[in-house]
């Protein structure tokens, strides 16, 4: 499929100088609309108040419960449908590891990834994407 998304953020120079501006494949364009989603908090964008993962008012600590991760799930699921209408989705998963890790001169700290895995089709072609992983990473 030929590139013909502008990339997020675009090149407002080369946009205003009426300079050539990469593209990027749809694949990209939707992984990275899906990046700004994942690091947006609920509110934080004037048009649409509900923008934003829920994902942020959790405490990372306490999310090994199967309730939170369906309701983030839900959450991402509910976000795919509202503003990604190039794909349909097959999966979302929620994969939740602790790493130590250790700082120099100080205690090992605890670090807690949440990796999204979304599994999709593209809707203008019945293509099946790779599967796009996302994480998020809190310290302890």
């Amino acid at each position: 499929m030929a590139d013909e998304y502008y990339p997020v953020p675009p090149s407002f120079g080369a946009l205003m100088k009426r300079q050539f501006t990469e593209k990027i494949s749809v694949e990209d364009s939707i992984a990275q609309n899906i990046s700004l989603y994942l690091a947006s908090k609920p509110k934080e964008f004037h048009f649409d108040h509900n923008y934003g993962c829920i994902i942020h008012g959790y405490d990372f600590r306490q999310l090994r419960d199967t309730p939170s991760k369906d309701q983030i799930k839900r959450s991402v699921e509910e976000y795919l449908k509202k503003f990604e209408p190039r794909i349909t989705i097959v999966k979302v998963d929620i994969e939740i590891t602790d790493v130590e890790e250790k700082v120099e001169g100080g205690s090992p700290r605890i670090c807690r990834y949440i990796q999204i895995v979304i599994s999709s089709t593209l809707v203008q072609t019945q293509e099946r994407l790779k599967d796009m992983k996302f994480r998020l990473v809190r310290y302890s």
